[in-house]
């Protein structure tokens, strides 16, 4: 099933210096990181949005709690809800930084784990990170799938077991 999200719940339009912001953070760690082009035409399209394709089943078969909403790419001042403030994935990032090692964050989930990508791969796979898990320079994750466009294929809309 292909992502899909609510309309209602878009954040507004990407601001191209907050993911120019987010490469250049990244980059001092993992030069060579680039942006997976499939997720670039995610958040050109859906920046911030919460998806109804929303569960997913990490690799050892077990249902993941819910996605809540993807990070977005839009400055504060273009917010019209200033609540969102933290779901900036600039933001976001760096409150946890120092727990996420070379992870990426790109979603919340209900239980405050996030979605990122591995940027010390080299691919970018799709990993599960811990919020309880982790602590300073020890990030706690899983695999998920080998790239964006795995995972999302592997999302649906509703809880299966």
């Amino acid at each position: 099933m292909p992502l899909q999200f609510f309309d209602a719940s878009l954040v507004g339009p990407t601001s191209k210096r907050e993911l120019d912001e987010m490469r250049e953070m990244v980059r001092a760690d993992s030069p060579s990181f680039e942006f997976d082009p499939a997720y670039l035409q995610v958040v050109e399209e859906f920046n911030g949005g919460r998806p109804s394709t929303r569960y997913f089943h990490t690799r050892n078969g077990q249902l993941a709690p819910p996605i809540e909403r993807f990070l977005h790419y839009t400055a504060g001042h273009d917010l019209e809800d200033h609540q969102l403030g933290f779901l900036n994935a600039n933001v976001f990032w760096s409150a946890l930084e120092n727990r996420l090692g070379t992870l990426l964050p790109f979603a919340v989930l209900a239980n405050n784990d996030a979605l990122c990508f591995d940027c010390g791969s080299g691919e970018s796979p799709v990993v599960l990170w811990s919020n309880e898990r982790s602590v300073e320079d020890e990030p706690s994750y899983e695999h998920v799938a080998d790239s964006f466009d795995d995972f999302c294929a592997a999302l649906s809309s509703v809880a299966a077991e």
